[in-house]
């Protein structure tokens, strides 16, 4: 199934980098912090950019370091590039980010409903290829990675825990 519309009540990516309405403000829940990021786009490298530089954006809401916004953006661009390059060979697709903030912790989820990520890939003797690491940059800037995928699409989840972001005084 390819996502050939976006969702009602959210955001495509035509707004500007100023229209930031796919995010929410930090709100307290109890003792938890809560910030979310929604945006859905074509899976198109210029897309992917554009949503880059939203999500760094809103990352500059966040009392991050620099370092943290840093692997979190490149890994999540990794992921997206991965969309715009893999999930749609015929040229037709979406491109879900997802981001939020909860207590000391930020998740970064992208989602697409392409051809899935194959078992393995056929390399030929000889040849060079480009590419192939990305997901090994995820695991290894990320706290927790998990990706599912398949015929339904690939969904990568990633979990960082920022010094930054921990409560200084724990319940």
């Amino acid at each position: 199934m390819h996502r050939h519309t976006a969702d009602s009540g959210v955001d495509t990516g035509e707004s500007t980098d100023a229209d930031q309405t796919g995010t929410t403000a930090p709100a307290r829940t109890g003792a938890v912090v809560t910030s979310t990021f929604e945006e859905l786009a074509r899976a198109l490298p210029n897309e992917m950019a554009v949503l880059r530089r939203k999500l760094t954006h809103w990352l500059g809401q966040l009392p991050l370091d620099p370092g943290s916004t840093h692997d979190i953006t490149l890994a999540t661009y990794e992921a997206l590039a991965n969309v715009a390059a893999h999930a749609y060979p015929e040229g037709n697709g979406w491109a879900r980010l997802q981001a939020a903030r909860t207590g000391d912790a930020v998740t970064v989820t992208v989602t697409d409903t392409g051809r899935g990520i194959p078992a393995t890939r056929p390399r030929q003797s000889g040849l060079r290829t480009t590419g192939g690491r990305g997901l090994v940059l995820i695991d290894k800037v990320t706290d927790q990675s998990d990706i599912d995928t398949g015929d339904h699409g690939t969904t990568i989840h990633m979990t960082w825990r920022p010094a930054a972001l921990r409560d200084e005084n724990p319940p």
